[in-house]
């Protein structure tokens, strides 16, 4: 058996860092929850080079005493807790004394502190993970906290890092639930010298408030939430949630607190998802901002290295108080947008007495939930213009060509055999049925169109041919930091998307946009693809994969959707396009377009040999 060796302590931290810190981003989140559990009513975060360079945390807390100094950057050092006892019932953001002696482990750290006790503030820098001689120095109570060159002495992880502006966007991401959180806390960030986020206090306490998440979040769903409340079963829960109308394939926007931590847990999005199953797709998701209050003793926040996941004694309790609140506050809304005025308040009171016996007609149709609207119905299938209006003549000759098979209206040839428009048929306002010869044709009208809309944008890409349309008055979309970055970052690839972009501080303004999408909600196209993950979209890792992610957005944003009525002409057209593609066979995200079944097949399932 080989000698055991006992592991120094440097290198001891350093593996426990490698929990603990995984970026940046890392530092930050450590060094907030202190500075909150110090008391700051203030937090100011520097950064350089997204954070690769220089991180630096300041608050105006209680400050650390002098003599503590050296003592708070050991190993599970900490005054929260002392045995297990206080472990079960922790309320504090940090615990466990792990945050510090990681942070000296991978960077090189320095602090200065001073608390009302003393006359003066004093500093303390380290050698390695040796700490130096304290220092008289200069500052008001509280404590800065400066970290330079992270993983500097550990390359091998360097290598894992992204580029500064990527480093930047996670930390302003991990960041946003404590500027949602802490309306009583001013948090003020600055980029590289310039100050990008500044959040005045809003409230006196923690907590959701309304005022706050707007000015962090910057989406226009927000004005549009509504209000969640329960109290039962020993839980509390507060928080908003969006309008059914406001939902999406992807959402970013949903934040969990337990007991004012800032976690996630699928089994508590999941409930929110079943509380909507009534009002939305079950595929679509809503963006939501939720608070749990529980007994301390019920939850379990020691489960994570980064306290970024906790554990409930009893989930299915939680999960169905979540699902009930979100239920209950939903049917209300529902309830107050569709009541239906009474049609005879809107007669005058000198009207004669005859208009009083009116009933509505039975041809009446009440109008669509939310607002919601039917697509436009064309004779012709463009994605590039909007919905034309047509006079009574014209829908007379559209009528007469619908029922009259014309000569020179006949469809092209396809595989040398024209398809009968007589056995082209629209099922479910979703599917397009073919009977052609001996085969069964069935095309998802939405996955076609994609794939339809994502080859055209792709060849005019790469045959630089892509025709832009000029706003007549240039379109302002208000973005969080997170998306201003990333839009910095990217402006070249939308340049050659086609998009004409400019940014002004928070406010995205377009003033062109590709022909393709004249008419459409480019604000909503846009929120869409601020949705796609990092992964997703990250120009600079792979440009080829976000083309095809962004395209695969746009194509999707553009296309007929389900549930829109379309001609037998409209149906076979979209067939015979979708034929002339380069892959037919599925859409830009990977869901198939198309399934074809053999008469043969069909009557073997009878068991017909006849």
């Amino acid at each position: 058996m080989k000698k055991l060796n006992k592991l120094p302590q440097e290198l001891i931290n350093q593996i426990a860092a490698g929990e603990v810190i995984e970026r940046p981003s890392s530092i930050v989140k450590e060094l907030i929850d202190n500075s909150i559990d110090a008391g700051a009513s203030i937090i100011k975060i520097k950064i350089e080079q997204g954070g690769l360079k220089t991180l630096e945390i300041s608050d105006n807390g209680i400050g650390i005493s002098p003599e503590n100094l050296p003592t708070v950057f050991e190993a599970h050092t900490t005054s929260k807790i002392s045995t297990l006892e206080d472990l079960n019932n922790i309320i504090t953001m940090g615990f466990r004394g792990e945050a510090l002696s990681t942070i000296v482990a991978v960077s090189q750290v320095s602090i200065t502190s001073k608390t009302s006790e003393n006359d003066t503030a004093y500093s303390l820098e380290f050698d390695g993970i040796t700490p130096k001689d304290v220092k008289r120095a200069a500052r008001d109570i509280g404590t800065t906290i400066t970290v330079r060159n992270i993983f500097h002495n550990i390359p091998a992880r360097q290598k894992f890092l992204k580029t500064a502006e990527t480093e930047y966007r996670k930390i302003i991401e991990i960041a946003t639930p404590f500027l949602l959180y802490y309306p009583n806390i001013q948090f003020i960030i600055l980029k590289d010298g310039k100050e990008v986020i500044n959040t005045p206090t809003t409230s006196q306490k923690p907590g959701l408030d309304l005022q706050r998440i707007q000015k962090v979040l910057k989406a226009d769903h927000i004005s549009r939430m509504f209000p969640i409340e329960y109290n039962g079963a020993g839980i509390s829960i507060t928080g908003y949630s969006a309008h059914p109308k406001d939902n999406y394939d992807k959402v970013n926007d949903q934040y969990i607190f337990v007991n004012n931590r800032s976690i996630w847990d699928f089994g508590i999005a999941k409930s929110v998802r079943s509380a909507y199953s009534r009002f939305i797709p079950n595929t679509q998701k809503v963006p939501f901002v939720i608070s749990i209050k529980i007994n301390s003793n019920l939850v379990d926040v020691n489960v994570h290295p980064r306290k970024e996941e906790v554990r409930f004694e009893n989930p299915y309790r939680v999960y169905s108080a979540i699902e009930e609140a979100v239920s209950t506050a939903l049917q209300k809304l529902v309830k107050t947008e569709n009541s239906v005025t009474n049609y005879t308040s809107a007669i005058p009171s000198h009207a004669p007495s005859f208009l009083n016996d009116i009933t509505p007609s039975k041809n009446y149709k009440q109008s669509p939930m939310f607002n919601s609207t039917s697509p436009s119905e064309s004779r012709e299938i463009r994605f590039d213009k909007a919905p034309k209006e047509f006079n009574i003549q014209q829908s007379l000759n559209f009528s007469k060509e619908i029922l009259e098979i014309k000569q020179d209206d006949q469809p092209v040839n396809h595989t040398r055999d024209q398809i009968d428009v007589n056995k082209v048929f629209q099922i479910f306002n979703k599917y397009i049925v073919i009977e052609h010869e001996d085969t069964l044709i069935m095309m998802d009208q939405h996955a076609a169109a994609e794939r339809i809309n994502f080859e055209k944008l792709e060849g005019s890409i790469e045959n630089k041919r892509m025709d832009k349309q000029a706003l007549l008055m240039p379109l302002e979309i208000e973005i969080n930091e997170s998306e201003a970055s990333y839009i910095k970052e990217s402006e070249d690839f939308f340049e050659s998307l086609g998009f004409t972009i400019e940014l002004e501080s928070a406010i995205l303004k377009i003033t062109a946009v590709p022909s393709i999408f004249s008419g459409q909600d480019i604000e909503k196209l846009f929120r869409e693809i601020f949705q796609l993950s990092d992964d997703q979209r990250d120009v600079k890792k792979s440009f080829e994969n976000a083309k095809q992610n962004i395209l695969a957005t746009l194509a999707c944003h553009g296309s007929i959707r389900k549930g829109q009525p379309l001609t037998p002409y409209e149906g076979l057209h979209l067939y015979l396009d979708l034929m002339r593609c380069s892959n037919p066979y599925s859409c830009p995200h990977g869901r198939p377009a198309i399934w074809k079944q053999k008469l043969t097949d069909i009557d073997t399932n009878f068991y017909r040999t006849y």
